[in-house]
């Protein structure tokens, strides 16, 4: 049997990043990989960008983080990123989506920022 997946996500950010999604939604079938884009802007070289998902309780659940710094990309079993730095994108890559990863998703950024 064969669903119809959908993916809502939306940008998260804190003080002066920013950060934003291509699209806010994506759809596939159950069992095929999906792919959510987002882009960012920092004047920082050094930061960490975050995949979370929202459960329908309202739970935050992280997913996968990329440092700035690290050439090769980030990958769990089931998530892993392709990560542009000179675009200045991230994009989350789920692969065999399920039912259950029709939730809600936020890409967000971290700035290192260091006081003097």
């Amino acid at each position: 049997m064969s669903f119809l997946l959908s993916f809502d996500y939306s940008a998260g950010s804190s003080l002066s990043q920013k950060v934003t999604q291509f699209q806010s939604t994506a759809s596939t079938k159950e069992g095929k990989t999906v792919t959510l884009d987002c882009s960012y802007e920092t004047s920082q070289n050094l930061y960490h960008l975050f995949w979370y998902k929202q459960l329908l309780s309202g739970e935050m659940i992280f997913l996968i983080g990329q440092f700035s710094s690290f050439t090769q990309t980030e990958k769990s079993s089931h998530y892993s990123v392709v990560f542009r730095k000179s675009a200045k994108s991230i994009s989350l890559v789920i692969s065999a989506s399920q039912l259950e990863d029709s939730v809600k998703y936020f890409c967000a950024l971290w700035e290192h920022t260091h006081s003097v």
